[in-house]
């Protein structure tokens, strides 16, 4: 697989560094508490020099995103302390809203369902022990061969190794829970922000490295109120976008 490299030149490379560092940050790729590669790992793999690298990492230090350990290397906040954060807008809807989402595209296109073990965030968010073994879905949703959105679900192991790759291409991730498995889903809570594509994401979707996409998670819940679903959305805001309609 060929290297990810920072491309856009009207942007220094620190900054472009920065900015997808955050967003692995944001993502959970790296967990709280995790130490991040090195300044020469970085550097061999974004092809940029230990000067770029280094004011990247400072950015993020005195942002409170990430925490230099004397000798130990450089590392993720741990969870629950501080550190700058963005003003949050909070809106109410009918979780039935979520059931047509992404089927007015013309075309699924499944990547795999596999199994493996949970991260931090992974764990967390589904309330399960760290490291136990859950299902991941990825698929591309497509308008005109285009693609529109990336997905990734997390789903405990118990349901998702219940789902088919034959499922995903008619029927949205809810459908499939409520419909096929018979989970009862009674709400959901969802997150959207502003990240840039990291070299997976930017494949997904055919895009730059760099470039920036709308991100979105939502965590479904059932009966019980346990989590039975985490889900990742990465979007083209080229080709996508998100309106809220607000009744007086």
């Amino acid at each position: 697989m060929k290297k990810p490299t920072l491309r856009e030149r009207s942007i220094p490379l620190y900054f472009q560094l920065e900015q997808i560092v955050k967003s692995k940050i944001l993502t959970g790729e790296f967990s709280p508490g995790e130490k991040i590669p090195t300044e020469t790992e970085f550097c061999e793999t974004y092809q940029v020099s230990k000067i770029t690298v280094r004011q990247a990492i400072l950015n993020l230090v005195n942002e409170g995103l990430l925490v230099r350990k004397q000798g130990k290397g450089t590392f993720t906040k741990e969870e629950g302390s501080k550190g700058k954060s963005a003003s949050t807008f909070k809106f109410c809807g009918n979780i039935n809203n979520f059931i047509n989402d992404g089927l007015k595209m013309s075309e699924v296109i499944p990547i795999g369902i596999t199994r493996k073990s949970s991260s931090s965030k992974v764990s967390k968010l589904l309330n399960i022990d760290e490291g136990k073994e859950v299902v991941e879905i990825r698929r591309t949703r497509n308008f005109n061969k285009t693609p529109v959105s990336y997905i990734k679900n997390y789903l405990p192991l118990e349901i998702g190794k219940q789902i088919k790759k034959e499922d995903l291409l008619t029927k949205s991730m809810l459908q499939i829970l409520r419909d096929k498995l018979r989970i009862p889903i009674t709400h959901g809570i969802q997150y959207i922000e502003a990240i840039v594509a990291d070299y997976d994401v930017a494949s997904a979707l055919s895009v730059n490295i760099f470039s920036p996409v709308l991100y979105s998670e939502l965590i479904m819940f059932g009966r019980d109120g346990n989590p039975v679903e985490f889900a990742q959305h990465f979007f083209r805001p080229d080709q996508f976008r998100y309106t809220i309609e607000l009744k007086l």
